[in-house]
């Protein structure tokens, strides 16, 4: 029921604003507010409680929520849109907070490790201390185009626009950065299953990347690869939900067909669908490789299939095992 109102909160939201006039250079929020809300509620909606579906729903939340307050704010009627444009401005930080998560977090929702989970908590942190700074005072106006006015007439504005110049614009860079660390540090310690989710990824991001380019060279602006960018959302949650280990476990266990592995094993298998390595296996367990292994071993001869020392390859064996 959730994932639903939400669905309809967003289309709601970006109806209205569309309404307001066609503003192309908001087109892509809109957009976004699109393939995130609707890819989190395809996920939720064959595997409900996941994780990263719930993230998708709340960037697509956001995003429709700077869609609406932007157009409002570039085509207000009453001085009442000021609050309405309020909207479309100050959300941008918590927005890129949420959907570093996203990134941080994927496939499965999970965080790599606990250091991790630590940069994910300073990120939110960081997100919501600068989305607070652009609510008091208007520091984002200029650069999110809308006509409205602050509604807030605080002192001090010109304080906060100096610290703003020097921390929000430096940490939105950082995200940036750390998007590719995360998927770099995830497809590392990663087996084949997961790496070729970040591959459907990376081929989405690349598409983007190179229509971006090409706009630039050819036009002077980089709106081509911003308009194709909510296909990766689109591309992210057809790797999930066509190219996951778990979910096929998932439905193995439901049916019964792995009743005999212990809960450990469970434990451990879980974790390989996740495409955790044997030593990050450890690590996640805070167990020695030593006993991280043989657990291993025994799913496989439980399964009837080999224990190759070659991670990658076992891995996709279960996956075929267990889809015949």
């Amino acid at each position: 029921m959730e994932p639903l109102l939400v669905l309809c909160l967003v289309v709601g939201l970006v109806a209205v604003g569309l309404a307001r006039g066609f503003w192309l250079g908001n087109l892509h929020n809109g957009l976004l507010a699109f393939a995130f809300t609707f890819v989190g509620v395809a996920v939720l909606f064959q595997r409900p409680g996941h994780r990263e579906g719930r993230l998708f729903l709340l960037v697509g939340a956001l995003e429709a929520v700077l869609f609406f307050g932007r157009q409002v704010g570039r085509y207000p009627t009453s001085a009442r849109d000021d609050w309405w444009g309020w909207l479309g401005v100050w959300p941008l930080a918590l927005t890129l907070g949420a959907l570093t998560w996203c990134v941080l977090c994927f496939p499965e929702g999970r965080f790599l490790s606990p250091v991790w989970r630590r940069i994910g908590v300073g990120v939110g942190v960081a997100a919501a201390a600068c989305s607070l700074v652009s609510a008091l005072w208007p520091v984002e106006y200029d650069a999110a185009g809308v006509v409205t006015t602050h509604p807030l007439s605080l002192p001090g504005a010109d304080g906060a626009q100096q610290v703003w110049d020097a921390v929000a614009h430096p940490f939105y860079v950082v995200l940036q950065l750390l998007w590719v660390a995360a998927v770099v540090a995830r497809w590392r310690q990663s087996d084949g299953v997961v790496r070729r989710q970040l591959a459907v990824l990376l081929a989405a991001v690349a598409l983007s990347t190179l229509a971006l380019v090409v706009g630039l060279a050819v036009s002077g602006s980089p709106r081509a690869g911003v308009l194709l960018a909510p296909l990766i959302p689109v591309a992210a949650g057809w790797a999930i939900e066509r190219m996951s280990l778990a979910k096929v476990i998932d439905q193995e266990t439901e049916a019964g067909h792995l009743a005999d592995l212990t809960p450990r094993e469970n434990e451990v298998l879980d974790l390989m669908a996740q495409g955790l390595s044997n030593a990050a296996i450890s690590d996640r367990l805070h167990l020695s490789i030593k006993t991280v292994e043989p657990v291993v071993s025994s799913i496989f001869v439980k399964l009837g299939l080999p224990s190759g020392s070659d991670s990658n390859r076992r891995v996709l064996a279960v996956l075929e095992y267990l889809r015949r």
